[in-house]
């Protein structure tokens, strides 16, 4: 066998293995997905007392110490600083520098930046903005964190340069931290947030600006991250790749509807899902809809189909999933069999494709009855809260980047306008997944409010293929918050029952299959008052499983393959293991060529 064909096989086993890598761990979400500069006051005034034992410049430098250490591997992240080597005069109005050029999450060179830093200057907040703005990557989700702890002083308009930046791009936007600022300097500095389509938020208590700066930081540098394995699906069922059992990532809207081939699960069943992200600003009705077709194109089944209404589904994703059992194919043939995705929406969006096959069932007849309520469940499975601290955790904006919340209590910020996920690990069958969110007061939301009705806050759950479990009539799933007084909401799901697949309700469909369910908490806007006069709103999220353990189901063993008979083996399969055994020898002195070659 000529060495080429060794060297070929081993560039496809790595592009292989490149493949698998680029799956999201299940217990390091993928948070990815947008550049930040973190752009640092470093003016004379950042020398006064904090209020606990050290100056503002310690206290920051102290915050960035632990941002560096949260932010994803994934994150481009840069760092820039103003006022910090020239005390006044000439000079010191285009005092700016990058200490730390934007690059994927390089802590070395961050921490470096970080002991850099010294108070001494002027305060040119609109020259930096600019210079940040030049820091940042032309393509792709961008935003610029400002820490200050005063206004403007060199005569520039930071409101005005935000505005301008703005302009360049809706993937853009500034947020501001301000550190213990007077009225003035509040005034500016949300002007800049609000300006620059970003939050801004307000730190008087020195020793929560690590957790204000890690929530900005991290909210920044993660942006709506889909993940799964690349795939690029078929503009026809005759292309369509074959994908296996996992998450699968591809686009929707630039090529029409997309195709894959589904593996085949045998008497098993198969269940896939389609999640996109509507269009932000898209003001209409957005869907996604999966349907599958089997060899000779007959429909299997009817299409399933989800729906959002423009800004009411609060920024979430939204997903749609289909079970097929051997009965279910029965009427349209058999395999293979291929699934499409199509989109209303004419813009390109992110599109994830989970796929899961499942054994037959031996008996499931055997098993419990689906859930018999659609509705009003939901306030009657309740679980205690837990007794232990809260966890600090960073909520994700879709189902990849949602981290890890086994049951137990949790603390996060939710802003106006924006939706959180978490994921509750390993439902288990006849167990109901439980979340409960409680809003905290807010001074600052209830003046923004004043008699306005405030926003509209809900918590919701979602099932192991990321379809929606939403009780209609439960009565402390969704409610007002006004930030005079703390708000609780509760929803739970149904139990998870293989046989709720038989029933004609969505919401009891959703927990059909155990594995990881999500919980999701919204704030939308209601009133006048914007996002940024209301700032963060506080939320402890306890997550809990109720119910115990019942109706698992037992599966049929696949039959074995048959074993290739080796008693009659002749000349040509001699030839067939002597070429296999070629392969393997040049495969492995490839790769210690290369490794050779790789070392220094």
């Amino acid at each position: 066998m000529p060495l080429s064909v060794g060297v070929t096989l081993l560039l496809a086993w790595s592009t292989l293995v490149g493949a698998g890598a680029a799956a999201p761990s299940e217990d390091r979400p993928a948070q990815g997905g947008g550049a930040v500069v973190l752009v640092l006051d470093g003016s004379g005034s950042m020398k006064e007392p904090g209020g606990a034992g050290a100056t503002r410049m310690t206290e920051a430098k102290a915050g960035l110490r632990a941002v560096v250490e949260d932010l994803p591997d994934d994150a481009q992240v840069g760092l820039r600083v103003y006022g910090s080597t020239i005390s006044e005069g000439p000079g010191s109005c285009e005092d700016t520098e990058l200490l730390a050029p934007v690059a994927r999450t390089d802590r070395g060179a961050l921490r470096a930046g970080v002991d850099r830093l010294r108070p001494l200057g002027n305060t040119p907040i609109a020259y930096s903005l600019r210079q940040a703005y030049g820091d940042l990557p032309t393509e792709g989700p961008r935003s610029i964190v400002l820490v200050s702890d005063g206004e403007e002083n060199c005569g520039g308009d930071p409101c005005e340069v935000a505005a301008d930046l703005r302009k360049k791009g809706a993937d853009f936007y500034v947020d501001v931290v301000g550190l213990q600022v007077d009225p003035a300097s509040r005034a500016q500095l949300t002007c800049i947030a609000s300006a620059g389509g970003g939050t801004y938020y307000d730190v008087q208590d020195v020793s929560r600006l690590q957790d204000t700066l890690t929530r900005t930081s991290v909210r920044a540098a993660r942006g709506y991250a889909p993940a799964g394995r690349p795939v690029e699906g078929g503009t026809t069922r005759k292309d369509a790749p074959a994908v296996t059992d996992g998450q699968w990532l591809d686009t929707v809207g630039d090529s029409g509807p997309e195709h894959y081939r589904l593996p085949d699960p045998g008497r098993g069943t198969f269940h896939v899902a389609a999640a996109t992200l509507p269009t932000r600003g898209f003001t209409g009705v957005s869907s996604v809809e999966v349907g599958v077709v089997s060899a000779d194109g007959t429909p299997c089944g009817s299409p399933a189909r989800e729906t959002a209404q423009g800004a009411s589904n609060g920024g979430a994703p939204i997903a749609a999933a289909l079970t097929l059992s051997a009965t279910d194919r029965e009427d349209c043939g058999g395999g293979p069999y291929v699934a499409t995705v199509t989109s209303n929406n004419e813009e390109v969006q992110g599109l994830e494709l989970l796929v899961r096959t499942e054994p037959e069932v031996e008996d499931a007849s055997a098993l419990p009855a689906a859930f018999g309520r659609a509705s009003g469940f939901s306030d009657e499975v309740q679980t205690g809260r837990a007794a232990a601290d809260a966890v600090p955790v960073v909520g994700g904006p879709n189902f990849s980047s949602a981290p890890p919340t086994p049951p137990g209590t949790y603390e996060d910020t939710v802003l106006p306008g924006e939706t959180l996920f978490y994921r509750l690990p390993d439902v288990g069958w006849g167990r109901s997944a439980v979340c409960d969110a409680t809003l905290g007061t807010s001074d600052r939301a209830a003046r923004a409010f004043g008699r306005a009705v405030g926003v509209t806050a809900q918590v919701r759950v979602y099932g192991a293929m990321k379809t929606l479990a939403d009780d209609s009539s439960a009565r402390t799933a969704r409610a007002q918050w006004r930030g005079d007084r703390a708000l609780d909401l509760h929803a739970a799901s149904p139990p998870v029952v293989l046989r709720n697949r038989e029933s004609s309700s969505d919401t009891v469909r959703a927990f059909q299959l155990a594995g990881d369910a999500w919980c999701s908490v919204t704030v939308l806007p209601t009133s006048a008052a914007t996002a940024e006069e209301v700032g963060e709103v506080p939320l402890t999220l306890t997550t809990s499983v109720a119910g115990e353990e019942a109706g698992v189901p037992a599966y049929v063993e696949p039959e074995p393959r048959a074993e290739a008979a080796t008693d009659d083996a002749g000349p040509a399969s001699w030839l067939l293991a002597v070429a296999g055994l070629v392969v393997v020898a040049l495969v492995g002195g490839s790769v210690v060529m290369l490794r050779r070659r790789r070392a220094p």
